[in-house]
């Protein structure tokens, strides 16, 4: 994973991914730069460039594409964040492109750093969201026999919790709804015993 400058050595195919069809990440990048901030890319990083122009949602991938994919969501949270990430619809039928901003891009990089963090955000700016997706990120791609707790202030907010990392999981491509119906899926708990 690519959170330092110095980790672009470590991925020598390594390509900054600005044709990312998901712009809200390049605007991040270009705002960093434009800051000063010499590791301004970290968060277009693209392991494997023959996945450049593929669609992870595509009807037409073949098994090697959908393996290439895999593998580099394993190996690059920021590709699932920004390709792979889709949130339901607030409005419409169409999903949404997670929006790259201060606030998510902030609490990703510090949780990837093991930096305990706060996040504090004004009112309806996706600090759940934000949250929410890290979730599904480490149940459903990054992690394997790993217990994740949340906590809430109420059992209100524990199920609204729970039904946003459900939609979020609904948007995955098929090959990532990796529930069965052995899995507990409630207001309570979520598992996702084929890891």
């Amino acid at each position: 994973m690519v959170l330092y400058k110095e980790d672009w050595s470590d991925f020598k195919s390594a390509i900054v991914h600005t044709s990312t069809k998901n712009k809200s990440f390049v605007r991040y990048a270009m705002l960093l730069k434009a800051m000063g901030i010499a590791n301004h890319s970290f968060c277009l990083t693209l392991i494997n460039p023959e996945l450049e122009h593929i669609d992870p949602r595509s009807k037409d991938l073949t098994v090697e594409q959908i393996a290439m994919i895999i593998k580099e969501a394993k190996e690059n949270p920021w590709y699932i964040f920004r390709e792979i990430i889709k949130l339901p619809p607030s409005g419409g039928s169409e999903a949404i492109d997670l929006e790259a901003n201060r606030g998510n891009i902030a609490l990703f990089w510090l949780f990837f750093n093991h930096v305990t963090s706060l996040l504090i955000q004004p009112r309806q700016t996706g600090k759940s969201v934000s949250t929410d997706t890290l979730m599904v990120a480490l149940m459903y791609i990054l992690t394997i026999s790993t217990d994740a707790h949340l906590l809430t202030k109420d059992d209100s907010l524990r199920v609204r919790n729970v039904k946003r990392i459900k939609e979020i999981v609904e948007q995955l491509p098929f090959y990532l709804k990796l529930k069965t119906k052995s899995d507990t899926n409630n207001t309570e708990k979520i598992t996702v015993n084929r890891l």
